[in-house]
This record gives structure tokens, C-alpha cells and sequence, in this order.
């Protein structure tokens, strides 16, 4: 007995040296990457505005007002800037501090559901997901969202265990869903009230009602939530009719977004996101129904079941869908997977290790044929260059796969674990292998065309707007036959503008000291049409023009 409780403490502390080997290449991680266009550039950009400029109440992007999504994260990176500096480091740090947030909130919730094996089982799933480590790698609301939602969850459920804890839970439940609210909206509030509806008119059991504490919980929620929303509106004056109705329920209900998908997108996104725990993340779906508890204790994985179940559901019925969207359902997932018997973990596990170590010597394989697999196109030679980090990727999925397979999966936790670490340290390898792809996705390189001399000078985007091109120039550029998503502040600063190419063309004339940025087919445009100019730098997409 003592030496089985010896090998289970090494184990723990071998366990925690992974996760502190996790957490500091996660962090490693996110320097020296250019930034993602255009959702990184987007939200790395907002905070920089918001520190430059001084206005902490309504966001701006490119100088215009920006209100389609709360502040939060904004403030929150605004202020990694004044701790850090502006750079891709600081303007990534507040993600994935709440990706390593929610890895151990889940570590603890499924730790006091199922005992400790159970929570570094869940940790170990989640870390290792390929959904959340790209999206943990990436500026995005999502994943910060997604955080405050587990933090919801997990402190109402922890609230529903007997003891003295359950009001300090519940504090955490109701400012978690607030912040939920002001990273992205009332959708952080909807799904935990929908789920806990559905919940117990499934299992008829109403008891978590009376453990809300609503008497001073809500109260709490609105003063969290409120005050941003009541400025906001005061500072303009259709904010209630864009903010709520257009951009929450018109987005919803309505192809406004431009975003459609099939209706079973999300199942698609779903098989892809849980990776490499595909197999028992099916059999969670479909058996969790199982752990239904009719009148009842209160069942914490049949809740999860549902919350899963509703999210991606909740998606699916949307008229606007985007691959991140079912991200808050993977946190309560893995806990359900980590929760599953034994005897069945062994053998997903196992099947688990055999499919990693084939995807393993499958990526080794390929990228020994990158040139015969990459088709022609202007990307081709960039995604070249992957097939040296392609290997290092494979080599690590192929040990971890093969040492859980030549184990045979005999201890269900210490498999979870070593395949969970060697899939999050392949994913991290391949997101710092993305600077290779650099000239394809970020304005990089046409930050650094601009002569440092000439950064004052006036700067046009011409039927385009790149979103990190401005983070690296760190100032705004004119816009020119565009608007997108900058529309609603172009309809406040029509200054902001030049509303077509002739109007630009007119007053590049001139000039004689400025510069454009351009996709191709209007730099191929202008030049048959004798405008004056000098290519200074391009990328895949587009080109960067002096007058002079």
C-alpha cells in the first residue's frame, strides 16, 4: 500500500512539472509571431488606439468608433501595453493567461467531482485540444469568453455541493457570467440560464434555483454589467439599437453577417476541434443522457452533458456562424471525458495513442512530399518552408503515441496526461512555425517597407483594410472605397473617408510625398492606367506605393 502511494505522489509531481513545462512554452509561444489578419490585428489594434487616445469608454478601430463587441478584453490588453510595451507578446498575454485560466479551472472542477486523478485527466484533455490551443494562441474574444463562462459554470457547481463553500462559489458564478458579458455580450448569460432551464426540466429537480442567491447576486451582476452599457449610451446615441439589436439579435436571427453556413457546420467543426479526443468526445455526446438524475441528487455531468449539447445546438440554429463559436462547450467536455469509467478511458485512450502515432508518421511522410502535395498558387512556396517544422511536429506526436500504445493505456490517467502534453506541445510548435506564413496573413512586411522617416506621411488603404498593418505602423491610415465593419463609424466621421478611387486618384496627384496600400488586382489596375507610383514593398496580397 505505502509503495502504490509513493508511485502515485511521483506521478503528481511529475504531472505538475508537465504543466509548469506547458505553461512556460504556451507563454514562449506567443512572441515574434506576426499577427493573424484579420482578427489579431483587429484586437490587438483596439487596445493600442485605446491607450494612445485616452478613451477607455468607447473602443475605436482606425480612429472611428468601434461598438461591436463590449470592452473587457480591450481594457485588459490596453493594459498589458502599459505593463509590457506594445508588442505581439502583450497584445497575446491576456488570451492565453485565460486559456491557462481555464485549463485549471477544469483541472479543479473535475478534480471535486472525481477526485484528483479525475482533474489532471480533465486538464490534461482540454490542454492537449487542438481547438484551444490554437484559439489560446490567438487573439480572439472567444477565448477569453470562454473562460469566464467556465468560471460561471464550475463556480455553480461547485455551489451545489453541500457545505459552507457554496455562497463564495456562487460570488464566482455570478461576476464570472458578468465579465462573460462584457467580453461579448449577453450570450455569456443566455446559455448558463437556458442551460440550467433545460436541466431541470429534464431531471425535475428545481433545488439549484434556491442555492442562485439571487437577493445579492444579481444585484452584483448588474453592477458589473451595467455601467459600461449606461456610459456607452450616453456617448451615442443609436448605441442601444446597433449594439443590442444589430449586432446581438439581427446577427442571430439574420444573414446581416454574411457569415452562413450549412446546418451542420458545427458538427464538422466539432469532429475537428476535439482532436485527438474524438472518439470519446462521441461517445460523451452520445451516451451522456445516462447520467440524468430524476428526482435526484444533482447530477454535475449530466448538466455538462446538456451544456455541450447547447452550445453547439445554440450555434447551429444561428444565421451567422464562425468556427470559434462552440468553444465555451470544450472546457465541460473534457471534464465528462475525464469522467467516463475506467475501464472505457483505457480503451479510447488506447485507440487515441494508435490514431496519434499514425497521424504522427502520416505528417513525417508528407512532409518529405510537401513540393508534390502543395498545389500551384502564390502561397505555395511559403507553405514550403513548413516541412522542417512539420517533422519536429510529427517526432513529437509519434513518441507520445507510440509510448501510451507500447503501455497499453494500463493507467487511464498517466496515458490522458502524456497524450495530452506531446499534442499540446506539437500544437504550439506548428503556431510558431505560422511565421513562416507571415507574407501570406499579416501586414508585417509592409509595416516594415514604410521608411521610418516617412511614418508621418499621409498613408491611404486603397479598397482594402489591412488589420495588423496598422498595429505595426502604430497609427491610423486613411481609407479610401472601403468601409466592411468599419461602416458604422464611417456613418459617424464621414471625414474619415474617401469614398472612391477617382476622388484618391485626384488628390495623389497631388501630392508629392505619400503612400498606399492595395491589393494587386487595383495596383494592376492603376499602373495600366499610368498613376503615378513606386512599389516600396508587397506581400502574397498586396502592394505598398510611394507618390514619389
Amino acid at each position: 500500500m505505502s509503495q502504490t502511494i509513493d508511485v502515485k505522489v511521483r506521478e503528481h509531481w511529475l504531472y505538475g512539472g508537465l504543466a509548469v513545462l506547458l505553461v512556460v512554452v504556451w507563454l514562449a509561444a506567443l512572441a515574434n509571431r506576426p499577427l493573424f489578419n484579420p482578427d489579431e490585428g483587429r484586437y490587438a489594434e483596439i487596445p493600442r488606439e485605446m491607450l494612445s487616445g485616452g478613451d477607455w469608454v468607447i473602443p475605436h478601430l482606425n480612429g472611428l468608433d468601434y461598438i461591436e463587441k463590449p470592452p473587457l478584453q480591450y481594457w485588459a490588453t490596453a493594459s498589458m501595453y502599459r505593463l509590457f510595451g506594445v508588442s505581439e507578446f502583450s497584445a497575446r498575454l491576456y488570451t492565453a493567461l485565460t486559456a491557462l485560466g481555464t485549463v485549471a479551472l477544469i483541472g479543479l472542477l473535475g478534480a471535486r467531482i472525481g477526485g484528483r486523478e479525475t482533474g489532471w485527466r480533465a486538464a490534461a484533455v482540454l490542454a492537449g485540444m487542438i481547438m484551444v490551443i490554437v484559439l489560446g494562441q490567438l487573439i480572439t474574444l472567444d477565448m477569453s469568453l470562454t473562460f469566464y463562462m467556465t468560471a460561471s459554470f464550475t463556480g455553480f457547481l461547485l455551489a451545489q455541493r453541500p457545505g459552507d463553500g457554496a455562497p463564495k462559489w456562487m460570488l464566482l458564478a455570478w461576476i464570472a457570467a458578468a465579465l462573460g458579458v462584457l467580453t461579448k455580450g449577453l450570450v455569456a448569460a443566455a446559455i448558463p440560464a437556458a442551460v440550467l432551464v433545460i436541466y431541470s426540466l429534464c431531471s425535475r429537480d428545481f433545488a439549484p434555483w434556491s442555492r442562485l442567491r439571487l437577493s445579492w447576486g444579481l444585484p452584483l451582476f448588474l453592477v458589473i454589467v451595467v455601467p459600461w452599457h449606461w456610459l456607452a449610451s450616453l456617448r451615442l446615441d443609436d448605441f442601444l439599437q446597433f449594439f443590442f439589436v444589430h449586432e446581438h439579435f439581427a446577427r442571430y436571427l439574420t444573414k446581416v453577417a454574411d457569415r452562413e453556413e450549412p446546418w451542420w457546420f458545427f458538427g464538422m467543426v466539432f469532429l475537428i476541434g476535439t482532436v485527438p479526443w474524438t472518439v470519446p468526445a462521441l461517445r460523451v455526446i452520445f451516451s451522456g443522457w445516462r447520467d440524468r438524475a430524476l428526482k435526484g441528487p444533482f447530477s454535475p455531468t449530466f448538466f455538462l452533458w446538456i451544456w455541450v449539447l447547447f452550445v453547439c445546438v445554440f450555434f447551429s440554429l444561428s444565421d451567422s456562424k464562425l468556427m470559434p463559436y462552440i468553444l465555451p462547450a470544450m472546457p465541460a467536455l473534457a471534464v465528462l471525458i475525464a469522467a467516463l469509467p475506467t475501464a472505457t478511458l483505457k480503451r479510447d485512450f488506447l485507440i487515441t495513442a494508435v490514431v496519434t502515432a499514425a497521424v504522427g508518421l502520416g505528417l513525417g511522410v508528407a512532409s518529405f512530399y510537401l513540393p508534390a502535395l502543395v498545389p500551384e498558387s502564390p502561397n505555395r512556396p511559403y507553405f514550403l518552408t513548413l516541412a522542417k517544422p512539420l517533422r519536429e511536429v510529427a517526432a513529437l506526436l509519434l513518441v507520445s503515441g507510440v509510448f501510451v500504445w507500447v503501455q497499453g493505456a494500463r493507467d487511464a490517467t498517466r496515458a490522458g496526461v502524456f497524450l495530452g502534453v506531446g499534442w499540446c506541445l506539437a500544437g504550439l510548435l506548428l503556431m510558431r512555425a505560422a511565421t513562416l506564413l507571415a507574407p501570406i496573413y499579416s501586414g508585417i512586411d509592409l509595416a516594415k517597407a514604410l521608411p521610418p522617416a516617412d511614418r508621418d506621411a499621409p498613408l491611404y488603404s486603397v479598397r482594402t483594410y489591412d488589420q495588423s498593418l496598422t498595429f505595426y505602423l502604430q497609427r491610423t491610415v486613411m481609407l479610401v472605397g472601403y468601409r466592411g465593419e468599419l461602416d458604422y463609424g464611417l456613418r459617424r466621421a464621414p471625414n474619415g473617408e474617401i469614398a472612391d478611387a477617382d476622388e484618391f486618384l485626384r488628390l495623389w496627384d497631388s501630392q508629392t510625398r505619400a503612400y498606399a496600400v492595395m491589393d494587386k488586382r487595383t495596383f494592376n489596375n492603376f499602373k495600366e492606367r499610368g498613376v503615378p507610383m513606386r512599389t516600396v514593398g508587397q506581400n502574397v496580397g498586396q502592394v505598398m506605393v510611394a507618390r514619389r
